[in-house]
């Protein structure tokens, strides 16, 4: 492999007709990474391994009762988190990750079982899980660690809110995200540049902010979450909305569609189409995570994007609290929508290929 290596970099330099000036050692140490090498499916296996594991764990405690022993307990807790942050650190296998996933989600069942004596209404158990959850953001360098805490972060916050009955700071967060996620978009070669996030980190960072854009989308589309907050729905849809008009018009842009009135016709269209689904925000929501995930290819983006807004799509429909006359007008606005996207950017794209 380490001959597929150099003839490779001999082959680039070939190429270019020059000698390419990089640092080798730092390229064959990233090329020769095995970890990097993991497909997305080997990631989820893993978590999914380290999950069934920390079940079946968590099932043997409580048939021994060893969970009437909060002291014990704790420490148990203790002891799995600093050996899952220690062992990510040291080793760097596919086996190990999924022995350090199940340690690290044994450390937070391990707490939730000493909270559990405390009154429901508690927050204390969650704030726990999101002052952990941050701190191995901070420290862990490993690809399924830091995405697993990524959607801790998320979850406690849930959590918290639905405890304190303020589930309209669901949507304050689902905002939040998408602007963080355009951060990362469009500050993709700045922030990769950053020590503290190159390589595998700063894509598990990306990828758990997307599910976790898709949690909030979820809890949005419940209107068990939040009852009667119509306001707040039309709100977060027109904050969507704006943010995809701005994407719309990065992509003509980028396609060098220049013409003012087409676009500001587009505009218009894109406006009014959406308007008619204002009172769903995940629907616009998942739209923005298709354009955006679609300017920058990136392909789990894409797939998550097309998957949800078919999903919210079904919900919408099945909506028994708004009249068949409204979900017709919304479904044609959405067909008219995707329809007019399809012919803007990939008409206009090919029409760029074939100069």
């Amino acid at each position: 492999m380490e001959n597929n290596f150099h003839e490779a970099l001999q082959s680039v330099q070939t190429n270019i007709g020059r000698e390419l000036q990089v640092d080798q050692e730092a390229l064959k140490k990233d090329y020769f990474n095995d970890r990097q090498e993991q497909s997305m499916t080997i990631k989820v296996l893993s978590i999914l391994g380290g999950i069934l594991a920390s079940v079946a764990f968590v099932g043997f405690i409580f048939i021994t009762r060893l969970n009437a022993n909060s002291i014990f307990m704790s420490i148990l807790s203790g002891l799995f988190f600093v050996t899952s942050i220690a062992m990510n650190k040291r080793f760097d296998k596919v086996i190990l990750d999924t022995i350090s996933v199940c340690m690290y989600l044994l450390s937070f069942a391990s707490l939730g079982i000493v909270f559990d004596e405390l009154n429901r209404s508690s927050t204390i158990p969650y704030f726990c899980f999101l002052g952990l959850a941050l701190l191995t953001i901070l420290i862990s360098r490993s690809y399924i660690l830091t995405f697993v805490a990524t959607l801790i972060t998320t979850g406690s916050l849930l959590a918290i809110f639905f405890t304190k009955e303020l589930a309209e700071l669901n949507h304050v967060l689902l905002v939040s995200l998408a602007a963080i996620i355009i951060y990362f978009t469009f500050n993709e070669g700045k922030l990769m540049k950053i020590k503290s996030l190159q390589g595998k980190r700063y894509l598990a960072l990306r990828t758990g902010l997307v599910f976790s854009f898709m949690i909030c989308l979820y809890y949005t589309s419940e209107p068990t979450f939040i009852i009667d907050a119509w306001l707040i729905d039309w709100i977060t849809s027109g904050i969507f909305i704006g943010m995809i008009l701005w994407l719309i018009n990065c992509l003509l842009n980028r396609f060098l569609c220049e013409e003012t009135g087409k676009k500001i016709f587009i505009s218009l269209l894109i406006l009014i189409c959406l308007g008619f689904t204002a009172m769903n925000p995940a629907i616009s929501g998942s739209l923005f995570l298709l354009l955006i995930s679609f300017k920058v290819n990136y392909k789990t983006g894409i797939s998550l994007g097309v998957l949800a807004f078919i999903y919210f799509i079904g919900l919408f429909y099945y909506d028994l609290d708004l009249s068949l006359l409204k979900k017709s007008i919304a479904m044609f606005v959405s067909g008219v929508f995707f329809l007019l996207l399809y012919f803007v950017i990939f008409k206009k794209s090919n029409s760029h290929e074939k100069v």
